[in-house]
C-alpha cells in the first residue's frame, strides 16, 4: 500500500515536470518564431526596397537608351516602349491597348516600298512562330505627319519553362541618313561612271572628228595647192592672152600708126591726106582696143556706178562676142552693194559666163538678181547639156577635179560668208549664190566715191 503511494507521488511529479517542459518548450518556441518572423518581414522589406530600386535604375536605363526597344505579349499587344520608340513612331500608343498589336507605327512598308499590314510585320512573324527571330531586318516606317524613315529590327521571343512563347522584345534603330548616304554615293558612283563612259565616248568621237578634220585638211590643203598651180597656170594663160591681143591688135594699130608718121615725114611723101586719116582711124582703133581691154580686167563702170549698171555693160559685149542670146533681170532702182560684194558677184558672173560659152552648148542664158534686206542673191542658168555628177561632186566637196572658176567662184563666196550652189541636169545648169549684206552703204555715198576716183584721174 505504502508502496503504492510512493508510486503515485513519483507519477505526479514527473508529470508535472513534463508538463513544465512542454509550457517552456511551447514559449521558448513562440519567442523564436516571433523573432523570425519579424526578421523575415526586415528581409521582405530590403528585398522589395532592392527591387524597386533595380526597377527605378532599369526604367531610367530603358528610357534613356538611344536604342528604340519595345515588348509584347504572345498575342501582340504592346505592353512597354521606351522615349527612343515613341520618337521613331512618330506617336505615344497606349500601353496595352488591343488595338495596338504587334508594333506601335503609325504605317508599315516593306524595303521594296510595298504596304506592310502590322501582323505581317516581323514581330507578328516572332509571336506567332513563323521565324525564330530576326536579325538586321529592314523596315520603313510612316510617320502620322507622312514622313518616313528606314530602322533595323532585331527581335527575340520571350519564353516560360515549358518553352512556350509568352511575348517577345524588338530592339530598332534609325538607318534613314546612313541610306541616304548609302544611296547618294551609288549615285554619285553611278554618275562617275556615267561619266567615264560619256568621257570616254567623247574621246572616241573628239579622236574620230580629230581624223576627219585631219582628212579635210589634207584635202583641203591638197586642193588648195591644185588650185593654186591651176591658178598660176590661169594667170601665166591670161597674161600670155593678153600679150597675144596687144600684139595682135593694139600692136598692129601702133605699128601701122608708126609707118604712116614715118610716111608723113617725108617731104615728098604722096597723099599726105589718106595716110593721115588712115593715121587717125588707128589711134581710133587703139583707143577702142585699150578701153576694151581694160573694162574686160576691171570695168569703171563697177567702181563709178555699181554691179546693175556694169552688168548691163558686160553682158551686152559678151551677147556681141558670143552670139549667145542674154536675158538679164535686175530689180529696178537697185541701191549700191558693199564694194567687195560687188566685185564677187561681177566676177561670178564673168566666169559663169565664160563657162557657158565654152562647156555649155547653150543659145541662151538668163540672169537673175534679188536684193533683199540681209542677202544678194544671183543666179546665172543656162540650157545646154548640163554639168557631169563627177564634176559637181568634185566641186562640193574639195574642188580638186574641177578648173580654177567652180573653185575660184567658191572661194569668194566662201571668203565673204555665203552660200555657193550648182544644179545641173540634161536641160541645163545653174550656178546659184548667196551673199549676205552686213553692211550696205548708201547709193550717193558709193557714187560720190566713183566721182572722186574719176575726177582724181582725170
Amino acid at each position: 500500500m505504502a508502496a503504492s503511494l510512493g508510486d503515485t507521488d513519483h507519477t505526479a511529479e514527473r508529470q508535472g515536470i513534463e508538463d513544465a517542459l512542454a509550457s517552456f518548450r511551447k514559449t521558448n518556441m513562440t519567442a523564436q518564431y516571433r523573432t523570425f518572423e519579424h526578421e523575415s518581414t526586415v528581409d521582405l522589406e530590403r528585398a522589395e526596397d532592392a527591387l524597386r530600386e533595380n526597377e527605378d535604375r532599369y526604367r531610367t536605363l530603358f528610357d534613356l537608351a538611344p536604342v528604340a526597344v519595345y515588348s509584347c505579349d504572345a498575342s501582340g499587344v504592346i505592353r512597354d516602349y521606351n522615349n527612343r520608340a515613341a520618337e521613331l513612331w512618330g506617336r505615344k500608343p497606349k500601353r496595352g491597348d488591343t488595338d495596338e498589336r504587334f508594333c506601335g507605327s503609325f504605317k508599315l512598308y516593306r524595303p521594296d516600298g510595298s504596304f506592310m499590314p502590322h501582323e505581317q510585320c516581323p514581330m507578328g512573324d516572332v509571336l506567332t512562330g513563323k521565324i525564330p527571330g530576326t536579325h538586321d531586318a529592314e523596315v520603313h516606317i510612316e510617320r502620322p505627319d507622312g514622313s518616313r524613315i528606314i530602322v533595323i529590327v532585331n527581335i527575340a521571343p520571350l519564353k516560360d519553362d515549358r518553352g512556350k512563347i509568352t511575348g517577345a522584345i524588338n530592339c530598332f534603330y534609325d538607318v534613314t541618313e546612313r541610306k541616304q548616304a548609302e544611296e547618294a554615293l551609288r549615285e554619285s558612283v553611278t554618275e562617275r561612271v556615267r561619266a567615264e563612259e560619256a568621257l570616254r565616248e567623247n574621246e572616241v568621237q573628239l579622236r574620230l572628228a580629230n581624223e576627219k578634220l585631219e582628212s579635210v585638211v589634207q584635202k583641203r590643203t591638197a586642193s588648195l595647192r591644185h588650185l593654186s598651180a591651176k591658178l598660176m597656170r590661169s594667170q601665166d594663160e591670161e597674161h600670155r592672152r593678153i600679150a597675144r591681143n596687144l600684139h595682135d591688135s593694139l600692136g598692129q594699130y601702133l605699128a601701122s600708126i608708126k609707118m604712116n608718121l614715118d610716111s608723113l615725114s617725108r617731104a615728098d611723101a604722096p597723099n599726105k591726106d589718106e595716110v593721115l586719116s588712115a593715121a587717125l582711124e588707128s589711134v581710133e582703133r587703139s583707143i577702142a582696143e585699150t578701153r576694151t581691154l581694160s573694162c574686160l580686167l576691171h570695168p569703171p563702170l563697177l567702181d563709178e556706178v555699181g554691179f546693175a549698171s556694169a552688168a548691163r555693160w558686160y553682158t551686152d559685149e559678151f551677147a556681141k562676142r558670143s552670139g549667145i542670146e542674154v536675158k538679164l533681170h535686175l530689180p529696178d532702182g537697185i541701191d549700191r552693194l558693199p564694194e567687195l560684194t560687188e566685185i564677187a558677184l561681177f566676177r561670178i558672173l564673168q566666169e559663169s559666163l565664160t563657162n557657158v560659152h565654152r562647156h555649155s552648148g547653150s543659145s541662151s542664158v538668163e540672169i537673175g538678181l534679188t536684193v533683199t534686206e540681209n542677202q544678194v542673191l544671183l543666179s546665172v542658168r543656162d540650157f545646154g547639156r548640163g554639168m557631169p555628177a563627177g564634176l559637181r561632186q568634185g566641186s562640193d566637196l574639195n574642188g580638186g577635179h574641177v578648173g580654177v572658176g567652180l573653185s575660184g567662184m567658191r572661194e569668194r563666196v566662201t571668203d565673204l560668208g555665203g552660200s555657193f550652189d550648182i544644179e545641173s541636169n540634161s536641160h541645163g545648169t545653174a550656178i546659184i549664190v548667196a551673199l549676205p549684206l552686213a553692211e550696205q552703204p548708201s547709193g550717193e555715198s558709193r557714187a560720190s566715191q566713183g566721182s572722186l576716183r574719176k575726177n582724181s584721174a582725170a
